[in-house]
């Protein structure tokens, strides 16, 4: 494989080196204690088996199962001087085994993932410009969908300002397609999705177990057909709490504004979600959630927009793995109410399993083939994952899948009248990912 024959010479590298290898992060800024200066090689070689058996939207009888690898391979430089200058550099191939050609003859899946300078301009706040990760919380509204194979960036100048107890984050993009003479027209349909974006993060820590946040955002996106411009603003909050073995987290965000269809109406949308996680042990735990996401009925025609749109947070950790909603295809706008259990067991330090139960149930009405009110519970989902810890750097995950469908979920999918779902309705995966750190000098 040419991606793996890529990346022969820093696999052997890093096991020339392998004394030097820590665990490491997509993010990783970490470096060894009182370093004043320090240079290091991030790689990532994450390969991942899938067999997709009715993930996104359920697959019909007859239709046959797909199976695959995919692999990411991230090459990554950080450099660090006196913690007043970080540079991050990172390179990225992505690619399915056996796309590409033995013999290669262009290289159009590599990319540039990241590209930043952070350096202080005030005590207390640093700057943070070029292409990065904006993640904040627990990723619901903005987050670095690591899950996907190419993840998410933004180019954008971010202020960061840390004070004691308090946080602040300050960051505004302004995105065009190409150098341009004439014309500000932004098409964002292979793009990135706003043509403008301003974000604001408060955090507080009052006390150790508390931690609360505000999160605002604008979006500006312009519409092609006459090149104005509507704006969607998005703002809420974020509370944790943990308490020896017991863990509270509830969150809640409003929307108005528009989209970008000429005429639209207003949008006045919510969501809101609240999770609470026990620890009976170091090896158990058991945690209950529920969440709700503001849709429109199906066939209304409405005068105020009451879709409430996640934007960019990493949906796949929240609304089943399997990705009926928000992360993979479209569901009729109809909103969601997810309740879900789920099951931790760590029996071993290197070793851990969770298993979890969710409930989907339409936020509002839903239309049979006749255009009758129809039953509002979209199904249930199982998700089974585990993990292994070989060493550090490297992991083995893995996991099972099955969405038992109700008939209301082929309403709400799209799914011919005509058409019958498959009985099983279900997607398997492995993966091994290796992510060491190597410090190539520290001084």
């Amino acid at each position: 494989m040419d991606t793996i024959r890529r990346f022969q010479l820093p696999f052997f590298f890093l096991l020339a080196f392998r004394f030097q290898l820590v665990p490491s992060a997509s993010q990783a800024q970490t470096t060894p204690d009182n370093t004043e200066e320090s240079l290091k090689l991030t790689v990532q070689i994450r390969p991942r088996a899938e067999y997709r058996n009715g993930l996104f939207t359920p697959i019909l009888d007859k239709q046959t199962a797909a199976g695959f690898v995919v692999q990411r391979s991230r090459l990554g430089i950080h450099y660090t001087k006196e913690n007043k200058l970080t540079v991050g550099l990172e390179v990225q191939m992505l690619g399915t085994w056996g796309n590409d050609p033995q013999v290669q003859g262009n290289s159009s899946n590599i990319n540039l993932f990241q590209a930043w300078v952070q350096f202080p301009i005030l005590p207390h706040l640093d700057i943070k410009i070029g292409r990065q990760i904006l993640s904040y919380d627990d990723e619901r509204i903005l987050g670095e969908l690591d899950w996907n194979n190419a993840g998410r960036k933004h180019d954008a100048a971010l202020f960061r300002f840390k004070k004691e107890k308090f946080s602040a984050d300050f960051a505004a993009a302004y995105n065009q397609n190409s150098e341009r003479v004439t014309n500000d027209f932004y098409n964002d349909t292979n793009s990135q999705p706003y043509k403008t974006m301003e974000l604001l993060w408060l955090n507080y820590q009052p006390i150790k177990p508390l931690s609360v946040s505000l999160l605002a955002i604008n979006i500006a996106r312009q519409n092609s057909l006459d090149s104005q411009m509507s704006y969607l603003q998005t703002i809420g909050f974020n509370a944790g709490f943990k308490q020896k073995k017991l863990s509270l987290n509830l969150s809640s965000y409003y929307q108005t504004g528009q989209n970008k269809t000429p005429n639209a109406p207003n949008t006045q949308a919510w969501m809101a979600s609240i999770y609470a996680n026990y620890d009976f042990s170091n090896k158990f735990s058991i945690g209950l959630g529920s969440d709700y996401l503001s849709g429109q009925d199906m066939g209304s025609i409405p005068n105020k927009n009451t879709v409430f749109v996640p934007l960019y947070g990493t949906q796949h950790k929240f609304y089943g793995s399997m990705d009926y909603f928000y992360a993979g295809s479209a569901h009729q706008n109809v909103g969601l109410w997810d309740n879900y259990f789920s099951a931790r067991y760590k029996p071993v330090k290197n070793f851990s399993t969770q298993l979890t139960w969710h409930h989907f149930q339409a936020a509002s009405k839903v239309l049979d083939y006749s255009a009758q009110a129809a039953n509002p519970q979209l199904g249930d989902e199982l998700d089974l994952s585990l993990q292994y810890q070989l060493e550090n750097g490297i992991k083995l995950s893995g996991g099972y899948s099955q969405f038992f469908a109700s008939e209301s979920i082929k309403y709400v999918k799209n799914t011919p009248k005509t058409s019958t779902l498959n009985a099983v309705q279900n997607w398997v995966w492995l993966s091994l990912n290796f992510n060491p750190e190597i410090f190539l000098f520290t001084r």
